[in-house]
């Protein structure tokens, strides 16, 4: 099993520290018809993009979660943002987005940042007949907001959105920043998030290092409980890493997110990217076996991974791989991927029979079968005892 066996080398891993390592690297002017990167600029809000997407991007061929969608969408899945806030307004979260709450105080379905908005986009877009979808369209966003007015965060600002997020009610939540300061308080708000059956996906420190060298060990992602996260690109390449800080998974650290307002998008990328994308099929594995505790959700989606996370072997830690978490019968580490074709993403225009109704169905057709082998049995019998 990967995980935090892989930590003490050096590897496929990184954690988001501040609010940049989120935004794609600059390439100058967009070129036409491309979104343009997030902007990162303080004290003017993000507003809508001027260019829409209508083709699926690399990282949702690449996961293909619509091979999933027949059996789970993520309904009844609560994921917390613990960000920056999620606007409430965007078209794609029409109605997925709780009111959540500031750590001082207030409500979170507001974003002036854009980025809390554009991850929750990854998690749970709704379809919009234009544009990419998320991973699991029909789960809910809880927003919590935990920067301050210059969208800089706190290790107390993050543990008390940690908190808010397990008292809320969240059944998975998403940490996309970190802090460098692992605080008993941090500690404390992740065992009780741990406790209360709740799965933390953190984004590992793929920034920040001194003189270009690797960066810091980033928490809460450094926190054994947590499934650390770091993103790898379409070459298979990843960010840099601590030597101690490990990581659990990988998954595409590229993305379109949705605005604040409007139908446009923005490209996004790090470390954060992937977290995003490993909290949806969270949502979808939790909503698919609602009987499994957060540590059997977290064994599943690291023992299906795609081993090697595009990284030499000996890293340790796969590739999200998301229809094989939520319909490999027995998953176990060294299981080979599930080939899955990617295509466009298209939503069911409706959804499959519930689990319920599957099970129930295949109870009847098994009686049925027991019914036809014992009259076939009988007939064969009395067949048997006939004078030759």
């Amino acid at each position: 099993m990967t995980g935090r066996f892989g930590r003490g080398r050096a590897g496929i891993v990184g954690m988001l520290v501040g609010l940049g390592a989120l935004v794609a690297p600059p390439t100058g002017a967009a070129a036409a018809g491309e979104p343009p990167p997030l902007p990162a600029t303080a004290g003017r809000c993000v507003g809508p993009s001027p260019v829409t997407v209508r083709e699926t991007p690399w990282a949702l061929r690449l996961l293909a979660p619509q091979a999933g969608w027949p059996l789970t969408r993520g309904a009844g899945v609560v994921v917390a943002v613990v960000d920056t806030g999620v606007s409430a307004a965007a078209p794609a979260l029409a109605g997925a987005v709780r009111p959540g709450a500031d750590v001082t105080g207030g409500r979170a379905d507001s974003d002036c940042a854009g980025r809390g908005t554009a991850l929750a986009g990854l998690v749970a877009a709704r379809p919009t007949g234009g544009g990419p979808t998320g991973i699991a369209p029909d789960a809910e966003i809880l927003p919590v907001r935990i920067t301050d007015g210059n969208r800089r965060i706190s290790p107390a600002r993050l543990a008390a959105g940690i908190r808010l997020a397990t008292t809320a009610g969240a059944d998975v939540i998403l940490v996309a920043a970190g802090v460098t300061t692992a605080t008993p308080d941090l500690a404390d708000a992740v065992r009780a998030a741990v406790a209360r059956d709740i799965l933390v996906v953190a984004a590992v420190t793929d920034r920040g290092g001194e003189n270009g060298g690797d960066p810091p060990v980033g928490y809460p992602a450094g926190f054994p409980a947590v499934l650390a996260v770091n993103a790898v690109g379409v070459g298979g390449a990843a960010g840099p890493v601590a030597a101690d800080a490990g990581t659990d998974l990988a998954a595409p650290g590229a993305g379109l997110g949705i605005a604040p307002s409007g139908s446009g998008h923005y490209r996004i990328g790090g470390a954060a990217v992937a977290a995003a994308y490993v909290a949806g099929v969270a949502a979808l594995v939790r909503a698919y076996h609602p009987g499994l505790s957060q540590a059997e959700v977290r064994a599943r989606l690291e023992r299906t991974a795609i081993p090697g996370g595009g990284s030499p072997r000996e890293v340790g830690a796969g590739t999200l791989d998301a229809y094989a978490a939520v319909a490999a019968l027995a998953p176990r580490q060294g299981d080979p991927p599930v080939p899955v074709a990617a295509g466009p993403v298209v939503v069911p225009a409706a959804p499959g029979p519930s689990r319920a109704a599957r099970v129930a169905g295949l109870t009847v057709l098994g009686a049925f079968v027991v019914t036809l082998l014992v009259a076939a049995a009988t007939l064969t019998r009395r067949g048997s005892r006939r004078p030759g």
